[in-house]
Order: structure tokens, then sequence, then C-alpha cells
């Protein structure tokens, strides 16, 4: 009876440090992913600014494009874009958000293209408070990332509505740019941004 009880407490005592082996192993991953997303912002879409009475309109999620070639399993493959209107006193005003990783030196201003086409953008300070804003429309999506706000037409805002693939091409001074795509199926959320700012 002694022996079959120690076994048995042997074999809770391992089962209970599996559990709280697959628990910390869950939290764990689940931080790491974390770290590298942007986190979502109200579902429905928009955001009160009440530190300065600015109404947001964002996508629930930004875009995400991939990068098309790795540099080494710690490299981040991912860039991110999305468009924003402010809203201050009626004063509406279209921007486009873009996040890429800066992890081989200081990113030069990327390029936006929809489709094929080069976008001409006007880059904006990274001042909030030129956007009448106290907090970034999007969160960062990891330490090592950079992000440039540009104006936005409405008439670019329709071009990404409508296009089959968007790419951000960021470069590091002289090194290779890296060159980040999303196809049409990664797109379907400024469709409907489009939707709510024209309504």
């Amino acid at each position: 009876m002694i022996r079959a009880s120690s076994t048995f407490e042997a074999r809770a005592a391992f089962s209970a440090h599996r559990t709280l082996a697959a628990f910390f192993l869950a939290v764990a991953l689940a931080g790491g992913l974390g770290a590298c997303a942007p986190l979502p912002v109200d579902p429905d879409g928009t955001r009160l600014d009440a530190n300065t009475g600015t109404t947001l309109t964002l996508m629930p999620r930004p875009v995400e494009l991939i990068v098309d070639r790795t540099r080494g399993p710690k490299s981040d493959p991912f860039a991110y874009l999305a468009p924003f209107e402010t809203n201050r006193m009626g004063s509406h005003e279209l921007f486009l958000w873009v996040s890429a990783p800066q992890v081989a030196g200081p990113l030069d201003v990327p390029q936006v293209f929809c489709g094929d086409e080069l976008i001409k953008l006007e880059t904006v300070k990274d001042d909030l408070a030129a956007f009448g804003l106290s907090r970034p429309p999007y969160a960062l999506p990891a330490p090592w990332s950079v992000q440039w706000y540009f104006k936005l037409s409405g008439e670019v805002l329709d071009c990404f509505a409508r296009a089959a693939r968007l790419r951000v091409v960021t470069q590091a001074g002289e090194a290779e740019p890296d060159k980040y795509t999303a196809e049409a199926a990664a797109l379907s959320g400024v469709g409907s941004f489009v939707t709510r700012v024209r309504t």
C-alpha cells in the first residue's frame, strides 16, 4: 500500500509539473506573438481621443504586408499600413500610417505602391499634436519598428481600395531594399474603411 501511494503521488506531481510547464509555455508564446503584431483598435473602427476631442476613424486592424525575402531567422518579415481619418470639430482629414522593422540601421522614408504605381505621398512629422491626438492611432508592432505618417488623398485611398496588391519598399542607406507585399485577400479592410469615411 505504501509503495502504491508513493507511486500515485509521484505520478500526480509529475502531471502537475507538466500542466504548469504547458501553461507557462502558452503564456510565453502568447507574449512573443503579441510583441510582433499591432494591437487591435476599437472593433467598430472609431475612437474618441478624450484629451483632445478628436474623433478617429480607423481600420480594426492594419494591413499586414509580408517581405519577399528574409534576412535570416531573427529578421522581422512584416510591415504594416493603415489609413485613418481625424475629425476635429467637423474638419475631416485623411492620413496614412506605415510601419516597418528597422534592424539594419535607420530607414529612409518608404516607397508605397498601389498595384504597380508608385504613390507620391507627403510626409507628416511624427508629432501627434499636429493630428490633434494624444496617442498614436495604431500601436507600434514591435520595439524595433519605426513608423511614418503621410497625408492621404481620397484618390489614393480609392486606389488602395481597388488594388490587387499593395507594396511598401524600405531601405537602410545603401543596403538592398526590402519589399513588403499584401495581396487582395489581405486588403478587404481598406474597402470597409472607405465605406465608413464616405458615409
